[in-house]
């Protein structure tokens, strides 16, 4: 059955089918009769052609089909041109709070709500998706990694991230089913430990398509600095007029072994850095300066015993005295503590 339903899916795709076709030929198949709730809040396309459809167990997720939302990536070294040949990988909770292929939520294996799309010449990718649901702990939140890859296949960007939404606008979302039928959420953006100072910046802008779905949408400014395997990243508004980029970042260890992370960055004005050291969505070390001067500036990051060996993303939230925010990020290889 399921390459019957990839090719209705890719038919969907290239409209030669309608949503409610597409719904109705899926649940004609597995004998369901299944149908999308008129209610269920969704995100829809705006002029972006190829999407990647995230809902691909059908059997797990009809109920939650959705539309579309579309990242664009601009290069910040060549006035913020489009970026081509990024893969950008999504995925997100779906209304219930639970995460495809994870073991602990009892999803190995299905593989809804998460995939990628390459940018296009345009520097765009879309993806076809539903309101994330939310879970213990965090604010609703959709996670994002931007990658590009040499002719060997190996990466020589990688860049993680997480996207927001309005608090105002996620109450009157779960105000609808099935949102509405789990409670209360437990954590907004301002008590989330993610979205922290710096979380506004990535917000991604939303509108209602009139329709009873919504359309998303968000830039992400990236900026390779001197070095094409190890990027730096920007996003969020005015965060280009930040004179900042981050040349190279290394982990280190002392004579008496003890570890750090040193960032070489170069900046033309005054900063503060909110510097972070993280593993997916856990921070495992962080440093705050309130005052870098302009020029070739080394910040060291001191490692705890408690950070164990392997790669790590490292993130600077650079601010300037006008409140402009620029997000420099590297993948560093945190390197064995004593007796690992």
């Amino acid at each position: 059955m399921e390459p019957v339903i990839s090719d209705l899916i890719n038919r969907f795709e290239r409209g030669a089918l309608t949503r409610r076709e597409l719904i109705g030929a899926i649940a004609l198949l597995s004998g369901a009769g299944a149908a999308v709730p008129a209610s269920a809040a969704t995100l829809k396309s705006a002029s972006i052609n190829h999407v990647s459809v995230l809902v691909t167990d059908m059997q797990r997720s009809l109920d939650f089909y959705g539309r579309v939302f579309g990242l664009t990536l601009v290069n910040e070294d060549d006035g913020c041109s489009p970026l081509p040949g990024a893969q950008v990988d999504i995925w997100h909770a779906d209304p219930r709070g639970t995460y495809s292929d994870e073991s602990v939520e009892g999803t190995s294996g299905k593989k809804y709500l998460r995939g990628y799309q390459v940018t296009g010449a345009d520097g765009k990718v879309a993806f076809k998706t539903v309101y994330p649901g939310w879970y213990s702990g965090r604010t609703v939140h959709i996670h994002v990694r931007v990658r590009t890859f040499d002719a060997g296949g190996t990466a020589t960007y990688d860049f993680l991230s997480q996207l927001f939404f309005d608090d105002a606008l996620t109450d009157t979302v779960y105000k609808q089913s099935p949102y509405s039928t789990r409670g209360a959420r437990t954590t907004r953006n301002a008590d989330d430990n993610i979205y922290g100072s710096d979380g506004g910046t990535l917000v991604m802008r939303v509108s209602s398509d009139g329709d009873g779905g919504y359309t998303g949408a968000f830039t992400f400014g990236l900026s390779a600095g001197t070095s094409a395997s190890a990027p730096s990243a920007s996003a969020g508004a005015g965060s280009s007029a930040v004179g900042a980029v981050l040349a190279s970042a290394t982990c280190t260890r002392s004579a008496l072994g003890m570890r750090s992370v040193a960032a070489k960055l170069r900046t033309t004005e005054r900063l503060a850095l909110d510097v972070r050291l993280r593993r997916g969505s856990r921070t495992i070390a962080q440093r705050t300066v309130t005052a870098l001067g302009a020029g070739a500036r080394t910040v060291r990051l001191p490692l705890s015993k408690n950070v164990r060996s392997g790669r790590a993303t490292l993130q600077i939230i650079a601010r300037d005295a006008g409140g402009n925010r620029k997000l420099l990020s590297r993948i560093v290889q945190v390197p064995a503590r004593d007796g690992e």
